[in-house]
């Protein structure tokens, strides 16, 4: 992805995967400017814009809650699974939109996707700590492995 090429897009979904400095920058930039990103296990470079740090440590195959208000309006207001690894992160200026737990009744204090407001031009930056393409696959297929 180049400057040329995400500019001429509002939003970017952006998988579980490594960023250069460069990256960094131009994600950086372009959600300065009123881009909207949505992040699935976000390389470390983009913590300070996604308002999330990672104190350490990892859940897998456990549960989140949605905060069925706001934009998780009409989503169950239960625990469901996830499938995969989930990162914890520490909220650092974002906003929980759904909160991990170890267990079906067991909360965490760390977010399972987040959502900041970036920017004087309507940017938005949302992070899921888990890889939500990834979940979804091993709960419709099974683990492909």
């Amino acid at each position: 992805v180049t400057d040329p090429i995400i500019n001429t897009y509002d939003v970017v979904i952006l998988g579980e995967m490594s960023i250069t400095n460069a990256e960094t920058t131009m994600f950086t930039n372009w959600v300065n400017a009123g881009g909207t990103l949505i992040t699935f296990r976000p390389d470390s470079k983009l913590y300070t814009l996604l308002g999330i740090t990672a104190p350490g440590g990892t859940l897998t195959d456990k549960y989140l809650l949605v905060n069925n208000t706001g934009a998780g309006a009409g989503i169950v207001n239960q625990t469901i699974q996830y499938h995969g690894t989930a990162t914890n992160y520490s909220l650092n200026g974002a906003t929980a939109l759904a909160t991990l737990y170890s267990g079906a009744v067991t909360a965490t204090t760390n977010p399972a996707v987040t959502t900041i407001n970036v920017g004087s031009n309507g940017g938005k930056a949302i992070a899921f700590a888990f890889d939500l393409a990834r979940s979804v696959i091993y709960t419709r297929q099974g683990n492909p492995s």
